[in-house]
């Protein structure tokens, strides 16, 4: 009905498919007691003791959310950072006011004369490219003999309520690269950019080369868009009216709030990220 319905633009049919498809996943059989088997020999067995577990799952992820439902996707408490999470070692070298530059240690004799520096996304964590030893893309780049540098965003409060899309290229990417130069005497650098942080990554780029910066000698890019006209569901999300609301927001609050992004993020595969936990969890 929605492929078909008559004098709907292009971006308003692209919103209500989406939408038609988040009904679709919530009023799935699977996601209610009676008319999933399953669930319902669970709740029967144990005299609705899930249920009540359920409940207070609920209200703890609520609380978490101050307000809004922060679904919990995992159980957090077993990870520590420098034990079982971002085990490289390394050392914080510079700090400005939206990020701090770590430096990871050699792991070979001789290392290549040119750093590398990553400039990860802010909404991550800077070792989602280092989760564990077997699963880190900086402790193998470290085995190879590079140099690696990487940015680590600071958690925005209200402070950071003026700072634009330039603060962050000179305070964080350039800032990097300063950085980068102080700790080793090398002037050229390799770059990666990981998804946002590669957008950031390319408009520096043009920036530096308008000023005549020639630090970053090659760059490469992970998942990262810079023509953003094909952005898939994520354009659901970016009209003018919802871009009023979350200006709104962040004006009242110097920033946006972390559950919005992840809620949005979820909302992409709604059938897996969303549904799934509801039934598990409460």
């Amino acid at each position: 009905l929605v492929e078909h319905a008559e004098g709907l633009d292009e971006h308003t049919r692209h919103k209500a498919g989406f939408y038609v498809k988040q009904v679709s996943n919530a009023i799935s059989p699977s996601n209610f007691i009676l008319t999933n088997p399953e669930l319902f020999r669970e709740t029967v067995a144990s005299n609705g003791e899930n249920l009540v577990r359920g409940m207070k799952m609920l209200a703890e992820d609520i609380a978490a959310g101050k307000g809004d439902l922060k679904l919990r996707q995992a159980d957090y408490s077993p990870f520590e950072i420098g034990r079982n999470i971002a085990t490289t070692p390394g050392k914080v070298v510079g700090r400005s006011d939206v990020a701090e530059i770590i430096q990871y240690d050699p792991a070979t004799e001789t290392v290549l004369k040119r750093p590398l520096l990553i400039c990860p996304p802010w909404i991550n964590k800077f070792y989602i490219l280092d989760l564990n030893p077997q699963k880190s893309f900086i402790r193998w780049a470290v085995e190879q003999g590079h140099t690696v540098f990487v940015i680590s965003w600071i958690n925005p409060d209200e402070r950071h309520g003026t700072k634009s899309w330039e603060a962050y290229i000179r305070e964080g990417l350039q800032y990097g690269l300063d950085t980068v130069e102080k700790a080793t005497g090398e002037r050229d650098v390799n770059a990666i950019g990981y998804c946002v942080g590669g957008t950031l990554l390319a408009a520096a780029l043009a920036l530096m080369a308008q000023e005549g910066d020639d630090r970053i000698k090659s760059a490469t890019f992970f998942t990262t868009q810079v023509d953003f006209t094909h952005a898939g569901d994520l354009k659901v999300f970016v009209d003018e009216e919802q871009v009023a609301a979350v200006e709104k927001s962040m004006s009242e609050k110097g920033y946006l709030d972390g559950t919005k992004m992840a809620t949005a993020f979820n909302m992409l595969r709604s059938g897996d990220l969303i549904w799934p936990y509801v039934v598990n969890n409460y």
